[in-house]
């Protein structure tokens, strides 16, 4: 942290310090505690309940982008860089963590082989999200400014709102699909376990800074949320934004395919 940031942050009153990117951030993490709050309030699991939790997620990741937006086109601080990532584990690594393990063991009926799964499986997400937020901010804080202009366009391991993503929109089309409930518990488990192994590996993602992708993005779940208001089935929708992460998750491996045929 330079003197300057940390003047500011031990002089003055926390509130005065915080900005308008660090609102979105705040409010991220309401929603997030919000999907927390649902599924433990009703643990009835695949019903409205847990899709409302779902899209309280996804809502999350849309505010994560418009942080991200806001703090470029105005003056961010590290302060504002902390709080993001603070509200990322929240709504990103905890709050999914909890909502699987109500889906699984609701799905299995509490069967001991998939209590005991949901239980690893959600706890192994919480701390690989952990890995995945510490390394981005311990690499902020060891890396040269040269350093960091040369890859501020990648990140490494994918990020732990994509992951969020995935999942939340993986749970939305499965309960909209009729599949067995411990088919769909040993599905979820998988998906997990995959998405624990990137987030921890040392894949280079490139960040998607183009605000055309983002608007893109914000309106699908714009549209997946006022489709769930209205009553419509959300499945389609839910399998656009898979769809979409999906191939975000694969472009590392479609990008040097194109390197390799340039």
């Amino acid at each position: 942290m330079d003197k300057e940031t940390a003047d500011t942050t031990t002089v003055h009153s926390i509130l005065r310090v915080i900005r308008l990117p660090d609102l979105f951030s705040m409010l991220n993490a309401m929603l997030g505690f919000g999907a927390i709050i649902l599924v433990l309030d009703d643990r009835r699991g695949t019903g409205t309940t847990m899709a409302t939790a779902l899209i309280l997620i996804l809502l999350a990741a849309v505010l994560d982008g418009l942080d991200g937006i806001v703090a470029r086109a105005l003056e961010s601080s590290l302060l504002g860089e902390f709080l993001d990532s603070l509200a990322d584990m929240v709504s990103f690594g905890i709050a999914p963590a909890i909502l699987a393990y109500v889906f699984i063991t609701d799905s299995s009926g509490l069967a001991a082989p998939y209590s005991a799964l949901a239980l690893a499986i959600g706890g192994s997400y919480i701390i690989c999200g952990m890995l995945r937020l510490a390394r981005f901010n311990a690499n902020l804080l060891v890396t040269s400014a040269h350093e960091q202009r040369e890859r501020s366009d990648e990140f490494l391991g994918f990020p732990i709102t994509g992951s969020a993503m995935f999942l939340a929109s993986f749970m939305l089309l499965i309960t909209g699909l009729p599949i067995p409930p411990v088919t769909s518990a040993a599905l979820l488990i998988g998906v997990m376990a995959l998405l624990c192994s990137l987030m921890t590996s040392r894949i280079r993602y490139h960040k998607l800074r183009d605000r055309r992708i983002t608007v893109t993005v914000g309106l699908i779940f714009l549209a997946l949320f006022l489709s769930y208001l209205l009553s419509f089935g959300f499945v389609y929708l839910a399998f656009v934004v898979l769809a979409l992460t999906a191939f975000y998750m694969c472009s590392p491996l479609l990008y040097v395919g194109v390197k390799k045929v340039i």
